[in-house]
C-alpha cells in the first residue's frame, strides 16, 4: 500500500491508547496495534480510494452502513440545542457571519470573519476557511474554537455533531481529514490519487464521492470505509444531506440512500427525477461536490430543486406532498408530480441567495437580510422575518430540518406573483417571464387576460414576450374575457387625442377563438360593435383588419352581414385593400361561408363589375364555385 495512496494519523490514536495503559510497553504495543489496525480494517491492506478497495454494491456492506448511522428518531436540526438556526455571511468590510435564531427571531450573535466558503454546521460548532484555514466557532457566542492548516486547495467540508471534515487536494493528489469538533485535533487522514468530492456527514457517517462513479461511506470516527456504491447508469456528483435521509446522484437526477441503492441503477434503486421547465434550465438539485465554487457561496446557490421525500420500498422517488419546487433568483415556484406548476412567489425586488426545505417548509434568505417562510403546498407565506444585517448577504446556511415555522399560511397570491414576473422589466429573466404568461394563460378568469392584454401595452415587454402573449391568449378561448377584449376594442386611433388602438390583431384574433363557444347575446353585441368601429377606419392597419373581418363572421352570428356588405361595395375597387391577398380571401369567405343568397349574389355582381380589383374577382369567383 503506498502512503501516497492512503495515510493514516497516529496521533490522536496515541493519545487515546496512552491514556489507558499503564505500562509504558503495553502502551507502546497496543498503540502500534491501534494504529495498524485502524489501516488494516479501513482498507482491508488497500488503499480505500483504489478501484479494487472493497467489493462495490455490497448487500450486506451498505446495510451495516446505514444501520451505523445514529438518526434522530425525527428530522430536527443538527446543533445539540435542535433549534432551527441559519448561519449567513455578509459582505461587510471585513466580512462578518451572523447567526440567527429562527424559532426566536432573533439575532443570536455577529462575528468579524475573513470568509472564504460556505458554513457547514456541527453540534455545537461551525466550521468555514477563513485564509487558508479551517476556523470552527463556538454556535453560541461565534468565539473561534480552533484553527487547522489545509495542505492545499479546498474541494469542500462538512461537520456532524462530533467531528469536523474538509477535503483538498494538491495538484492530482486528494486529502481528506477529519478534525475533532472540540479540540480540532486531527482525528485521522487518508490520501488519494483519485479525484475526490466534497464530503458530506450525517449522524456518524461520512459520504465521499470517488472519480464522480463512487460514494464512499466512512465511519466518522476511524474513517474506514464501511460501504462503497458504484453509479452504473448515473453519475455521482452531487450530495444532498439531511437529518434523516441522503441523496446522491446528478444534475439528471438523484437516488435516496436506502437498502436499495445496492442495484446502482435508476430502475433498481429508489430514483427521483422531476420535470425543470427549460425557462429555469440552471436549476439544479444541488451542489456539484467536484467544483471548487460549490465550496463557496454563488449564483448557483440561488437556482435550485427543494424537495422532501417519504420512504417507500419499491418503485420511483416519493415527493412529500406529492409535489416540489424550484428556487430560482427571486422567485420560488411550486409544481405537482406531473411538471404541472401549482404556485409561484415573487420576492420583491431583491434577489433570494439560499434556500432549503425543511419538510414541513421552504426557507429563504434574500440579500438585504430578509427571511421568508412559505407553505410547500400552496406557496403562502407562513412568516418573515429579518437577519438584521447591515450589508449586502453574500451567502447563508441553514440548519433547520424538521422545522415547521408558527401560525398559518397566508393565502397564496399565485396570480398576482405571475403578473408580476411577467410584467418584471429585468432583462436576466425573460425566459422566466415566459414561464409566467404561459401559466397565466392556463387560468380562467377575465382578470386573467386583462392582465396579459396589459403585457402587451407595456412599451418595454421583450417582443418575443408579447409574440408568445398574443399566441397564448388565441388559445385561451375563454367566454368570459369577451367583455374585456370588447373594452380594449374601445380605444379608436385619434391624432389629436394622441390615441392609438392598443393590440386590436390580437384582441380580434382572441374574439375570433370564443366564437363557437355559448356566449351571451349582450356581450356578442357590444363585440360586434366594437369591431365595426374598427372595420371602415381608414387607419386600421390591413393584417388588423383581417382580423377584425374574421371576428366578426366567427361572432356576429349574422348581425355583422350588413357592415360587411358595405365595406366589400366600398372597397372592392381599392388597389391597395382589394389587392391585398388576405383581405380578399377574409372578406369573401366571410360572407360566403356565412352569408346567404344576397351575400351570394352581391358578391357575384361585384366579380362582374369591371372596376373590380382583378384578385378580388378571381377570389369571389373561386370561392362561389366550391
Amino acid at each position: 500500500m503506498s502512503r501516497t495512496q492512503f495515510r493514516v494519523s497516529a496521533r490522536s490514536a496515541d493519545a487515546r491508547v496512552l491514556t489507558a495503559n499503564g505500562s509504558r510497553k503495553g502502551q507502546v504495543k497496543r498503540a502500534i496495534l491501534a494504529v495498524f489496525g485502524i489501516g488494516l480494517v479501513a482498507c482491508g491492506g488497500k488503499g480505500v480510494f483504489s478501484l479494487s478497495a472493497m467489493t462495490d454494491n455490497d448487500r450486506g456492506a451498505l446495510s451495516a452502513a446505514l444501520a451505523h448511522r445514529q438518526l434522530p428518531p425525527a428530522p430536527s436540526p443538527i446543533n445539540g440545542w435542535q433549534k432551527p438556526r441559519v448561519f449567513a455571511v455578509q459582505a461587510t468590510s471585513p466580512k462578518s457571519i451572523v447567526a440567527f435564531d429562527l424559532a426566536a427571531g432573533a439575532q443570536l450573535w455577529k462575528a468579524n470573519a475573513d470568509v472564504q466558503s460556505r458554513i457547514w454546521v456541527g453540534g455545537n460548532f461551525i466550521i468555514d476557511v477563513e485564509g487558508h484555514q479551517l476556523v470552527a466557532r463556538d454556535q453560541n457566542r461565534g468565539d473561534v474554537r480552533w484553527k487547522a492548516s489545509l495542505g492545499g486547495e479546498l474541494v469542500g467540508a462538512a461537520a456532524d455533531r462530533d467531528r469536523a471534515y474538509a477535503v483538498w487536494h494538491d495538484g492530482a493528489s486528494f486529502t481528506i481529514a477529519a478534525f475533532d469538533g472540540s479540540s480540532g485535533d486531527r482525528v485521522w487522514k487518508m490520501s488519494s490519487s483519485g479525484k475526490l468530492g466534497a464530503p458530506a456527514a450525517q449522524g456518524g457517517v461520512v459520504y465521499v464521492p470517488y472519480l464522480e462513479q463512487w460514494l464512499s461511506i466512512l465511519d466518522g470516527k476511524t474513517g474506514v470505509q464501511l460501504a462503497r456504491l458504484r453509479g452504473i447508469d448515473e453519475q455521482i456528483s452531487t450530495l444532498r444531506v439531511t437529518s434523516r435521509v441522503a441523496y446522491y446522484g446528478s444534475k439528471q437526477g438523484m437516488f435516496e440512500l436506502d437498502a436499495r441503492s445496492v442495484a446502482g441503477t435508476r430502475e433498481g434503486a429508489t430514483y427521483g427525477k422531476v420535470t425543470i421547465p427549460p425557462q429555469l434550465d440552471r436549476a439544479r438539485y444541488g451542489r456539484d461536490m467536484y467544483d471548487p465554487i460549490d465550496a463557496t457561496y454563488s449564483a448557483n446557490d440561488r437556482a435550485h430543486v427543494l424537495w422532501a421525500t417519504e420512504p417507500t420500498d419499491t418503485g420511483p422517488m416519493k415527493f412529500s406532498g406529492g409535489g416540489y419546487a424550484i428556487a430560482y433568483f427571486r422567485y420560488v415556484f411550486g409544481f405537482d408530480k406531473t411538471g404541472a406548476l401549482t404556485w409561484a412567489y415573487d420576492h420583491p425586488r431583491i434577489e433570494l441567495i439560499a434556500s432549503a426545505h425543511t419538510g414541513a417548509a421552504i426557507l429563504a434568505v434574500a440579500a438585504n437580510g430578509d427571511i421568508v417562510e412559505l407553505d410547500p403546498k400552496t406557496g403562502g407565506v407562513r412568516q418573515q422575518l429579518s437577519l438584521g444585517t447591515t450589508a449586502p448577504v453574500l451567502g447563508a446556511t441553514f440548519d433547520a430540518d424538521g422545522w415547521s415555522p408558527p401560525g398559518e399560511a397566508k393565502p397564496a397570491e399565485t396570480l398576482n406573483a405571475l403578473v408580476e414576473i411577467a410584467r418584471d422589466h429585468d432583462a436576466r429573466f425573460e425566459r422566466v417571464k415566459e414561464l409566467a404568461v404561459a401559466t397565466l394563460a392556463k387560468l380562467p378568469g377575465p382578470e386573467v387576460t386583462a392582465q396579459l392584454l396589459a403585457v402587451l401595452a407595456d412599451e418595454r415587454a421583450p417582443l418575443a414576450l408579447k409574440d408568445d402573449v398574443v399566441d397564448l391568449i388565441v388559445k385561451r378561448k375563454d367566454p368570459a374575457s369577451l367583455p374585456v377584449l370588447t373594452a380594449q376594442l374601445l380605444t379608436q386611433a385619434d391624432y389629436l387625442a394622441k390615441t392609438e388602438p392598443e393590440s386590436l390583431g390580437p384582441v380580434a384574433k382572441a374574439i375570433a377563438g370564443i366564437g363557437a363557444a355559448p356566449l351571451d347575446p349582450v356581450d356578442i353585441a357590444a363585440a360586434v360593435s366594437g369591431l365595426e368601429s374598427h372595420l371602415d377606419a381608414p387607419t386600421t392597419p390591413i393584417p388588423d383588419l383581417v382580423l377584425v373581418i374574421d371576428a366578426l363572421a366567427a361572432i356576429g352570428g349574422g348581425t355583422e352581414r350588413a357592415a360587411l356588405t358595405s365595406h366589400v361595395l366600398l372597397y372592392h375597387s381599392d388597389d391597395e385593400l382589394a389587392g391585398d391577398a388576405g383581405w380578399d380571401r377574409s372578406i369573401v369567405r366571410a360572407l360566403v361561408d356565412h352569408g346567404g343568397p344576397a351575400e351570394h349574389e352581391l358578391l357575384h355582381q361585384i366579380a362582374l363589375d369591371p372596376r373590380t380589383v382583378p384578385s378580388l374577382t378571381t377570389a369571389i369567383n373561386d370561392a362561389l364555385v366550391e
